[in-house]
């Protein structure tokens, strides 16, 4: 498929949420987007199918030593890195922005969390139903101050931070 990234190589970590949807968008743009899985991962999403479309995944163990290795030297020879991985874990795998960029400087490394770096809450998975949950609160919270809920009616993206005067934030 060519497009506006034809001839970017994206490496894309799997993993659920915003990951395999950014790198639905890349290999729709036209980039070489290859899909890295856990071996045997069996994604329970109904929309799972829907988002691995439109480019190759191979699986591959990234707590040993050997995938590890398959994943770097795809990565010094891609333009894109894009992880979702709960923040310290891509480091503890040796596949943190510091070891990537060593070998490969014009790396973009895309990382998406579910509750940002700091804060609250920043340890923990971005899953829909802890931003459920903080959007009940919100929502809660704002009819007893009788306003209009700070929180969209639909949460879809755990880039989204509920916010309210009573500390809404992550579970």
């Amino acid at each position: 498929m060519t497009g506006p990234l034809d001839g970017i190589r994206v490496i894309e970590l799997g993993g659920i949420g915003p990951t395999p949807f950014a790198g639905l968008m890349l290999a729709e743009l036209g980039a070489d987007v290859v899909r890295i899985d856990r071996p045997g991962e069996r994604n329970p999403l109904a929309l799972a199918a829907g988002l691995r479309r439109s480019r190759p995944s191979i699986a591959v163990d990234l707590k040993s030593p050997a995938g590890g290795d398959v994943v770097k030297r795809l990565v010094d020879g891609a333009d894109v890195l894009v992880e979702g991985f709960r923040p310290g874990v891509a480091e503890r795998l040796g596949l943190g922005p510091e070891e990537c960029l060593a070998s490969n400087p014009r790396l973009v490394h895309a990382r998406m969390t579910g509750w940002g770096r700091p804060g609250r809450g920043r340890s923990g998975p971005g899953t829909t139903s802890r931003m459920r949950r903080c959007r009940g609160r919100c929502t809660r919270s704002a009819r007893r101050l009788a306003r209009s809920p700070p929180c969209p009616s639909s949460v879809t993206s755990p880039a989204v931070r509920c916010t309210s005067s009573s500390g809404c934030s992550p579970p």
